[in-house]
């Protein structure tokens, strides 16, 4: 399967924000050679997607219009109503690099091994026993959660954070007067 890529017209085919070349480019330059990369890209977007109810505005093409003539756009970029670093608001028919960049992160996280987006009941190992097969778990109150299972990936989550709250991560901003 080739890799549509999203270029802010809100493709209802739309599958990815960036091309392999981009990803590949991205991670060598971090020292990283992804193998797999538009299946990668493809998990990555799983990722991004799910972040919907996060991400500032809303949609530029939820559903299609007739006129003028628009499909539904097929991923949750581009939107409308999007203000980055507090100040600058971002065109509805353009993607922020900042999520080019999380895609591309993402992707070297599940290179490394790290997919939080498997199945998974949210336990932790905390020791294996090869013979006769023994696994035991941390709980949540051993890691000091409570509630259900936290999906998160930190490196790809602070590249989001201008995307999810105008201020970045909804601290207080510092202005030098």
């Amino acid at each position: 399967m080739a890799l549509v890529i999203e270029d802010g017209t809100g493709k209802a085919d739309a599958t990815s924000y960036v091309t392999t070349a981009e990803a590949e480019a991205y991670a060598t330059a971090r020292g990283v050679t992804l193998v797999g990369t538009e299946a990668k890209l493809v998990q990555a977007m799983d990722y991004l997607e799910a972040q919907r109810a996060r991400y500032q505005g809303e949609k530029t093409w939820p559903v299609a219009v007739v006129d003028p003539p628009h499909d539904a756009q097929a991923l949750q970029w581009p939107r409308t109503g999007v203000v980055i670093d507090c100040s600058v608001e971002w065109p509805d028919d353009a993607i922020p690099v900042e999520l080019k960049r999380a895609q591309m992160q993402y992707a070297i996280e599940l290179q490394n091994g790290f997919n939080p987006m498997a199945g998974t009941d949210g336990r932790v190992v905390k020791k294996t026993k090869v013979d006769v097969l023994e696994k035991e778990f941390f709980s949540a109150t051993d890691l000091g959660l409570s509630g259900g299972p936290v999906v998160s990936v930190p490196a790809v989550d602070a590249l989001l954070a201008p995307l999810f709250n105008a201020c970045g991560a909804g601290g207080l901003r510092t202005v030098r007067v």
